[in-house]
């Protein structure tokens, strides 16, 4: 199981969460985390 967490870097609440497979590659689940207003995107893995 993993969690993919969408989060507003300036004023830091959590605006998206995702649960997935662990077998589900991180980039495919990267649209659902946006929601269109960014101008920064920062991703992290880890292992």
């Amino acid at each position: 199981m993993k969690s993919h967490i969408g989060v507003d870097a300036d004023s830091g609440p959590v605006h998206t969460v995702i649960g997935t497979a662990a077998k589900v590659h991180d980039i495919t689940v990267v649209p659902a985390l946006l929601h269109g207003e960014e101008t920064h995107v920062y991703a992290d893995v880890r292992y």
